[in-house]
């Protein structure tokens, strides 16, 4: 019996035993290499060639540019008078109203010259000429002198709008220079307008020029003291090649723009600008008219890289 127990034991050695160099082989040699080696290798793709870069491009063709100055101007009556005092004194009445129509001789104010011990018979001011009070920079009661004026009558027959540019923009403005003005009272109603004068002087405060233009108003809506907005217009181009700005690219101060070529690759063009006006931009050499320019996908470009263009 001790001897049959013995043969069980030794069995279980010899199991045990095989069971630990299963393990071993196991860890050691990796059994999915074999398992890899069976499957079928990997089907490599056959070469496509280059990928194209999806663009969106604009056909040249001649456009009209038209710069303008925008600003702001005032109505004013050329023909206005200033009336004076012809005594120093006290403002003791004042007989009108600003915006009043007067007519001549018409008695505007009377000034008292009296002093303190002195007194005067008071001083009448009439209206030279009829015409509509413009301005009353005084009050009654008010000291006046005989350099100031009391009040300024104006004929309003032709107005006029002034208005100051920068100094740049000086050489692009003369008389005849047309224009187009708008007032806040009549919205959406376009009124038209030319250069009629230059001051000769500079403003050396401000570094601007003074320039007074004509109104076109048949129906005499504007009035005297009138804020309009002032469009003007300077330098005109008539059929040039004109591109959005945002189509520039820049190497270093040169600059360039690419096209497609017939072949569908990208063209490198190096250009020259002119005359800019907001975000489009006259090139004066470097591009011919029929020229697909790249204005979408530009940034990806190098030469000859193949483009798809997007519709």
């Amino acid at each position: 019996m001790k001897q049959k127990y013995s043969k069980k034991h030794i069995a279980g050695l010899i199991v045990l035993i095989v069971l630990i160099i299963l393990a071993t082989v196991l860890v050691v040699v990796n059994p999915f290499k074999y398992l890899k080696s069976l499957q079928p290798a990997p089907t490599v793709a056959a070469d496509e060639g280059p990928v194209a870069v999806s663009v969106r491009v604009m056909k040249l063709e001649p456009v009209d540019l038209q710069n303008t100055i925008v600003g702001n101007g005032n109505v004013v009556d050329p023909s206005s008078i200033d009336v004076y005092s012809e005594v120093a004194g006290t403002l003791t009445s004042l007989a009108v109203k600003l915006g009043q129509t007067v007519e001549k001789d018409q008695v505007i104010a009377t000034v008292d010259p009296s002093r303190a011990g002195v007194t005067y018979k008071e001083s009448v001011i009439k209206a030279p000429a009829s015409g509509t009070v413009l301005m009353l920079p005084f009050v009654q009661g008010s000291v006046v002198s005989m350099q100031a004026p009391i009040a300024r009558i104006g004929l309003l027959k032709d107005l006029e709008v002034v208005m100051d540019i920068a100094e740049r923009h000086i050489g692009t403005v003369g008389v005849g220079t047309k224009a187009q003005m708008t007032f806040k009272a009549f919205p959406g109603e376009v009124f038209e307008a030319e250069v009629i004068r230059l001051s000769p002087v500079l403003n050396p405060a401000t570094r601007t020029l003074e320039i007074t233009l004509k109104v076109q108003d048949p129906d005499r809506k504007v009035k005297s003291g009138m804020f309009p907005s002032v469009v003007l217009n300077t330098e005109r181009l008539e059929q040039v090649i004109a591109i959005p700005r945002s189509a520039l690219l820049y190497s270093g101060s040169q600059a360039y723009v690419f096209t497609v070529g017939s072949d569908g690759l990208a063209k490198k063009n190096l250009v020259e600008v002119g005359l800019q006006v907001g975000d489009q931009v006259q090139i004066t050499a470097g591009l011919t008219i029929g020229e697909n320019l790249i204005v979408q996908g530009q940034s990806l470009m190098t030469e000859g890289t193949l483009v798809r263009i997007l519709q």
